[in-house]
């Protein structure tokens, strides 16, 4: 996106995403609107129709799909004429990956923006830290103090396979070290972060925002999370940290082996504490 408005700096640049990424996003220096919608069937005529004539309504003269699903696909039909730069049938500026050269999914992005005159050379790794919210107040009624150690333990209650199991005794292992460990449960994750000695973020009772969760980029010495959203989150957040990833999908995928430290194997479960401990040694010297 930033490649996107360096490249197009008059032009009038709306976001078609969720209402959630709409509340994360309303900060972006990169976008000047945004079209809402939530995901419905397509069996929903109706709604299908609806969503037609909205985007048609727009008026968009260039079209961008960074998501490159089927569901995106669909819509490419119905913005004609608009140049549109996808993975589509109807994209004038067809992009076809090679998944064999095994590139993050944001190399692949860059090459198919490059098809439309975007110019990616001054680099493209994502930094949101525009994003943040003052966390301060939060942190301060839970008692944590700057250089902290996040921890991440939750993904996907449909991924457990994701979960590596030994953040208590990574937790216990840091604390010995003088560290204090925090994490920001999501409403996933509350009963799992609860059955950690490490403090819990809550602002207010409730789980923090994706804002605010950018927001303690400035206030952390360390991340360590599995392969889930808010690890990402926070390696494009200026941090440092290691991530953990089990069999279900490879890092090579994410890029974030470009900002973190990686532990990957078949069965997450089989990345040993000490091994964990190995790379937050490397990274702290």
């Amino acid at each position: 996106m930033r490649c996107i408005r360096a490249s197009f700096p008059e032009a009038h640049i709306t976001l078609m995403t969720d209402p959630l990424y709409t509340r994360f996003m309303s900060k972006s220096v990169h976008i000047d609107d945004f079209f809402q919608y939530r995901r419905q069937s397509r069996l929903n005529l109706l709604k299908q129709w609806r969503l037609k004539k909205s985007l048609q309504a727009e008026g968009f003269d260039m079209v961008f799909d960074l998501q490159n699903s089927d569901r995106s696909g669909q819509y490419h039909g119905w913005l004609k004429p608009a140049f549109i730069c996808g993975r589509s049938r109807h994209a004038t500026a067809g992009y076809t990956p090679d998944f064999s050269r095994k590139l993050s999914a944001v190399d692949y992005l860059a090459e198919q923006v490059a098809l439309a005159g975007v110019d990616v050379s001054a680099g493209y790794r994502a930094d949101v830290s525009w994003a943040a919210d003052d966390v301060e107040a939060v942190m301060q009624q839970a008692g944590v103090k700057p250089g902290f150690v996040l921890l991440i333990p939750g993904a996907s209650a449909k991924h457990p396979q994701k979960r590596w199991p030994y953040y208590a005794a990574l937790s216990q292992a840091l604390t010995a070290r003088g560290l204090q460990t925090v994490t920001a449960p999501g409403p996933d994750e509350i009963d799992l972060c609860a059955s950690l000695p490490a403090t819990a973020l809550f602002d207010n009772g409730k789980p923090l925002t994706f804002n605010q969760l950018v927001g303690l980029s400035a206030h952390c010495a360390l991340v360590v999370g599995n392969d889930t959203g808010p690890t990402h989150l926070m390696a494009a957040s200026n941090t440092k940290g290691v991530a953990l990833f089990g069999g279900l999908s490879p890092a090579h995928n994410t890029g974030v082996s470009a900002v973190y430290q990686v532990l990957e194997k078949p069965d997450i479960a089989d990345i040993s504490l000490d091994e964990v401990l190995a790379k937050i040694d490397q990274i702290t010297g």
